[in-house]
């Protein structure tokens, strides 16, 4: 007879920080739609200067959206990338923060971190490491 295998659950870290980075993807992709609106009516766009800002954001949400995902599969390529993606959002939202203060762009800089400080956590690296 066999013997029923052992699932471990996702820790309580892990599972908060898959659910911040769903969050980033939801604020970002309506972000996305607001500024994609914002652009087509009210500047031409000639430059591709705003054009690289909205590719940017899109190729953002969609590696979040696809490391939360990847979540389940406890690969080590996932935390270290999301460490990556979290911590240049860290830097970039920080920039934005230091510059232009505001209440939105502080909660754009909070959420990253919240992400860094969970998977820094001892249980996440042992679900990571599998």
């Amino acid at each position: 007879m066999s013997e029923p295998h052992k699932v471990d659950l996702m820790p309580r870290e892990v599972t908060t920080a898959r659910w911040v980075m769903w969050v980033q993807v939801a604020l970002s992709l309506l972000a996305l739609v607001l500024l994609g609106f914002a652009l087509t009516s009210a500047i031409d766009l000639s430059g591709g200067g705003l054009l690289l800002l909205l590719g940017l954001g899109i190729v953002t949400t969609i590696l979040l959206g696809v490391l939360a995902a990847r979540y389940p599969s406890r690969r080590r390529w996932v935390r270290i990338t999301a460490f990556v993606v979290e911590g240049l959002l860290i830097l970039d939202w920080g920039y934005n923060v230091a510059s232009d203060f505001t209440v939105t762009s502080l909660f754009n800089v909070i959420l990253p971190v919240i992400v860094v400080i969970l998977l820094s956590r001892p249980a996440a690296s042992a679900w990571f490491d599998r």
